[in-house]
């Protein structure tokens, strides 16, 4: 690659997403400042060149990252398609006792999502992640040798430490390779690796457990072919995960890329002042950029979102095969039933990644994703004591199929507003340490002494769903309100600092 000298002035008209040194007569872009450098020469590229660069990207870093979310959701999610089965029988735990360990994983990734986020910016993304999807698929595989309640414990708190720090990570290496008008769009297509699994993994779990052998129970099965799944993707991380736009090639050699030298240089160049400075890929965390994100009042909203609508989505999730089961279908036929909901989740999250870039404001949109979801989840707590087994069905769907979409919408909202890209590292470690906080407090909803219509918990789960769509229409007039104010403050003649956002996006 053939890098440009660098200079140090910035000129002004290379803005955060701009279509710098756009030429309408000849359809060609010019460029002298990548990230807050200058390059010199000057670099020209076409809208052709320059969507070429975008494929690549979506190939090489948003569907890579998108794969390893599948197989993030699909180990710490197939519990759940093995509790159908026999697992606690054959484990020797109770309900109550499944509850503790799936809340021992999210208190490990929510206590451990700051300090991976600390690794990851020291060390790079594309070894630390690639590691990762390599230790939570291992974890996941030996989950096969659980035998009793310290082994279900031990396993569970091992895949939250390997697991933590993947979400928000991922969410950063996307915001370094992409413009601010293209992140929306970018982040729900991550998304979709992750609501992939509600439509596929009920499907696959319906085939694995009918597989019963002399050595391994249909639940061992499940645990090890999904588990190779995950080392599959960890050895494609380490092949061909870019780095930064700085390094777009894979861990063992530069010619493990999908860019030739000159779309390199326009992977750089386009990203204008949005993009990373070389100096700064690899710099650790500043103590005033930690704190300052996390002293800063307006993020909480979000967080408050997430732990409150998290929450609802989890409880749902752990137990939805077994619930569908409770309703009166077989082991395989629930199973595969969960693949309903998940399929209609998928359908919405696509919506989400075509239009989400063309929101001028990202409220609206959060707030218009969660009302569905509180509605469908007044309706199934109503449903739950009929004795319609389809009616029971056809609401725990919808109301599955509505409960994922407005998450990317959110964790773009809040990464929109955050004033560079390692403020928004750690706004987005915040933001999944949330939602972990919210898987958490999901997990224990739904208690044995509760069981099987668990009134008191659905019950709860719909005044989290109203808090949680209360507080999206809280922020979407809070950052209104907060544009007027400093405009007034500009007014007034007012200078904003590099960690002060001027603009926010209602």
């Amino acid at each position: 690659m053939t890098v440009p000298t660098l200079t140090e002035k910035a000129p002004p008209h290379a803005g955060p997403g701009s279509d710098a040194g756009r030429k309408s007569e000849d359809d060609k872009h010019t460029l002298e400042t990548p990230g807050a450098s200058t390059y010199t020469p000057e670099i020209e590229w076409t809208e052709a060149e320059e969507r070429t660069v975008i494929r690549k990207l979506d190939v090489s870093v948003t569907l890579l990252l998108a794969f390893g979310f599948f197989c993030f959701q699909l180990e710490r999610g197939n519990i759940a398609n093995a509790v159908s089965s026999t697992l606690l029988k054959d484990v020797g735990i109770n309900q109550n006792q499944f509850n503790t360990g799936q809340g021992l994983l999210y208190l490990g990734i929510v206590l451990l999502e700051v300090p991976s986020q600390m690794i990851l910016q020291r060390i790079g993304p594309q070894k630390w992640i690639s590691a990762q999807v390599f230790m939570f698929g291992l974890v996941a595989t030996f989950q096969l040798f659980m035998h009793n309640y310290s082994s279900y414990l031990g396993t569970r708190i091992l895949l939250g430490i390997t697991e933590c720090g993947y979400i928000p990570g991922s969410l950063y290496v996307i915001s370094t390779f992409y413009k601010r008008t293209e992140l929306a769009s970018r982040n729900a297509c991550f998304f979709v690796g992750n609501i992939l699994v509600s439509g596929v993994g009920g499907l696959m779990a319906a085939g694995i457990l009918r597989l019963h052998t002399d050595k391994l129970k249909p639940w061992q099965h499940l645990f090890l072919i999904e588990g190779c799944i995950a080392l599959f993707c960890g050895t494609v991380f380490v092949l061909f995960l870019p780095d930064s736009p700085h390094r777009p090639h894979g861990m063992l050699s530069r010619r493990l890329t999908l860019f030739t030298a000159r779309e390199q240089e326009i992977l750089i160049a386009r990203l204008g002042d949005h993009g990373t400075k070389k100096e700064d890929v690899h710099r650790g965390l500043k103590s005033d950029e930690i704190l300052g994100t996390l002293g800063n009042w307006r993020n909480y909203p979000h967080v408050l979102m997430a732990i409150s609508l998290i929450a609802t989505t989890a409880a749902l999730g752990q137990y939805n095969p077994t619930l569908i089961k409770g309703f009166g279908f077989d082991t395989i036929k629930a199973n595969a039933l969960t693949a309903v909901g998940g399929w209609i989740s998928l359908v919405l999250m696509i919506l989400v990644g075509f239009t989400a870039d063309r929101l001028r404001w990202k409220g609206p949109a959060v707030i218009i994703a969660v009302f569905p979801y509180f509605v469908m989840w007044i309706a199934f707590q109503a449903k739950s004591t009929s004795k319609d087994r389809w009616a029971k069905f056809a609401t725990i769907a919808l109301t599955t199929g509505f409960s994922n979409w407005w998450h990317p919408l959110n964790a773009t909202w809040l990464s929109l507003n955050q004033p560079s890209p390692k403020h928004r590292a750690i706004a987005m470690a915040m933001f999944i340490m949330a939602a972990n906080c919210g898987a958490l407090v999901g997990s224990q909803l739904l208690r044995k002494d509760d069981a099987p219509l668990y009134p008191i918990g659905f019950r709860v789960c719909v005044c989290l769903v109203s808090f949680g769509f209360g507080v999206s229409i809280f922020q979407h007039f809070q950052y209104k309100r907060s544009n007027q104010r400093n405009e007034a403050r500009v007014v007034e003649g007012y200078t904003f600092a590099p960690n002060e956002v001027e603009k926010y996006t209602p």
